[in-house]
């Protein structure tokens, strides 16, 4: 027999201050790993409208992220591989994401 539990903890805060606490973090923490060339390149940002997922953020990123990835992957990979572009679409709670990378096209191609 399996037993499942639900624990849940009060929250001193609506879903709409959460949301708002949520972005924001997550901005501070693309903020604070963006040095130079390297991070978090926000292309787009800016509200959308859909009939499945409500009022939202629109959002069109690239990740740079030579200096986060290991040695051995720099060293035979070319400098626009490790680049990462995101869309998403953020309809708190729903959300859709795609990330695109030409290394992970190169292996699935090649």
């Amino acid at each position: 027999m399996v037993q499942i539990k639900e624990f849940r903890i009060v929250m001193p805060l609506s879903l709409e201050e959460y949301q708002i606490a949520q972005m924001y973090m997550v901005m501070k923490m693309q903020q604070q790993s963006t040095t130079g060339d390297e991070g978090v390149e926000v292309l787009q940002n800016k509200p959308f409208s859909d009939d499945e997922f409500g009022e939202g953020q629109y959002t069109s990123k690239v990740y740079h992220l030579q200096s986060k990835a290991p040695s051995w992957l720099t060293a035979f990979a070319p400098a626009d591989a490790l680049v990462m572009q995101e869309e998403a679409w953020n309809a708190y709670p729903k959300c859709r994401s795609g990330l695109c990378s030409y290394l992970q096209f190169n292996v699935l191609l090649g």
